[in-house]
């Protein structure tokens, strides 16, 4: 949602955080050459359930699924009685808040970052788009959508970021170009004054100049997210040709024919609940820091934003129960919900608030198989990541092993017991002890 004070007292603290150095080779050095067998292991490949299977893995990819797969000979051997293997996770709506970032998603199970906005703080603009793109086997892989806004609006507030911006239709294909020379797989556009959040309206494209850059964006191959939360602008941006939407709708309730009109547009959600919520003042902050599960792997920068939330003249306008109301009508009319953290923003933490957000999404009225989807194949398939999402043959071994049974109470999502990217399985111990004596006097 990235919404801020027009103090920036807190945006200026954020620009602090940039002295977070992490320690490389968190990825242990078993490579990816090996044999792994995962076995007598309940299986969520993405979109349905095995109760009790085997998942083989080769030179980093996934060879072999299923109830009646044996172990090759020579693999080393995992036993997966009372856990679950999911896919490692998607985080649809991403922001880096120091160069500890991907690590940090990582170490809880999120092996793909979807960036909205990928210079949230003065440390991650100084990464190169290269940094910022080609991550390391110790950090989640990220893809980029840079944010193209109106001259003085929202993301524009930052001190030392200059976000691409239009302001009359004919820049639209110039400030499109510029976002796909940056890296951008998709474009992010804002359209949104902050009518339901800020204190005092901000700058924000027209219909006409949203509706160029759509235009242009989709001319060059490019899907669209939007930033548009109150319903009115939503819809306006859906008919201007959105493939999706950033947040949830947050002040009205949309009548069931344009709930349709959205289905019939193949329009894809990413409410981003749990980062609404902290705006209204109902954050999940302190519910966090007291999980057992999830505060090890708090980084201090994370640590430093939940300290810091919304600033309390901060949304008057936004309604938690229409959010949910929402969210569960775009779902029941096909409309995609994909899972997103929004990390970066005061009162969230990366990596840990997506696995919120799975339960704030079950609360809306997803089950917990269809709030797994929306962090695996889902957004793999939206944002057409072919080679991940799922558990199949031919993908990629990110995978999460997990204690217990998330498709049925979706918190056991935080019980991580290994991750695996691209068939390394990562050091969470050598990351935890890191990240303790960082946060120690």
């Amino acid at each position: 949602m990235r919404c801020r004070s027009r103090s920036q007292v807190w945006a200026l603290a954020l620009l602090a955080l940039a002295g977070c150095v992490t320690p490389r080779g968190t990825a242990e050095t078993a490579g990816a050459e090996s044999i792994l067998a995962i076995r007598n292991v309940r299986i969520f490949d993405g979109e349905r359930i095995i109760p009790e299977g085997t998942v083989v893995v080769r030179e980093g990819k996934i060879v072999a699924v299923g109830a009646d797969v044996s172990p090759p000979e020579g693999a080393e051997i995992l036993d997966g009685r009372g856990q679950t293997l999911l896919p490692g996770l998607l985080d649809s709506h991403f922001h880096a808040d120091g160069p500890d970032s991907y690590r940090a998603a990582l170490a809880l199970g999120i092996t793909t970052a979807l960036d909205m906005f990928p210079q949230l703080s003065a440390s991650v603009a100084r990464m190169s788009v290269e940094q910022l793109s080609q991550r390391g086997p110790d950090e989640a892989d990220s893809f980029i959508g840079m944010l193209i806004t109106s001259p003085g609006g929202h993301g524009s507030e930052y001190p030392g970021i200059t976000p691409l911006t239009a302001s009359t239709p004919q820049e639209c294909e110039k400030a499109v170009e510029a976002a796909i020379a940056a890296g951008s797989r998709y474009i992010k556009l804002v359209y949104d004054a902050g009518e339901t959040v800020l204190p005092a309206p901000m700058p924000t494209l027209s219909r006409e100049v949203l509706a160029a850059c759509i235009q242009a964006a989709h001319a060059k191959g490019r899907q669209v997210v939007v930033h548009a939360l109150p319903w009115q602008r939503a819809r306006e941006a859906v008919d201007a040709g959105a493939d999706g939407l950033a947040h949830c709708i947050t002040d009205t309730l949309p009548d069931a024919a344009q709930v349709r009109r959205l289905a019939e547009r193949k329009t894809f959600l990413i409410p981003t609940l749990a980062v609404a919520l902290s705006v209204a003042h109902q954050g999940h902050a302190e519910l966090l820091k007291a999980d057992p599960l999830l505060a090890p792997y708090l980084t201090p920068s994370s640590l430093q934003l939940m300290a810091m939330p919304f600033p309390p003249e901060f949304g008057a306008g936004l309604r938690p129960e229409v959010m949910r109301q929402s969210t569960r009508m775009l779902l029941e009319a096909g409309v995609p919900v994909l899972a997103g953290s929004d990390s970066g923003n005061p009162g969230v933490a990366v990596g840990a608030t997506l696995h919120y957000e799975l339960q704030m999404l079950v609360a809306a009225g997803l089950t917990p198989v269809q709030a797994l989807a929306a962090a695996t194949s889902v957004p793999a398939r939206i944002f057409q990541l072919a080679d991940r999402g799922r558990i199949a043959p031919g993908l990629r071994a990110d995978l999460l092993l997990v204690r217990g049974d998330p498709t049925v109470d979706v918190r056991q999502t935080r019980d991580i017991l290994a991750v695996w990217k691209e068939g390394r399985r990562l050091d969470r111990g050598a990351w935890r002890a890191h990240l303790e004596a960082a946060r120690s006097p």
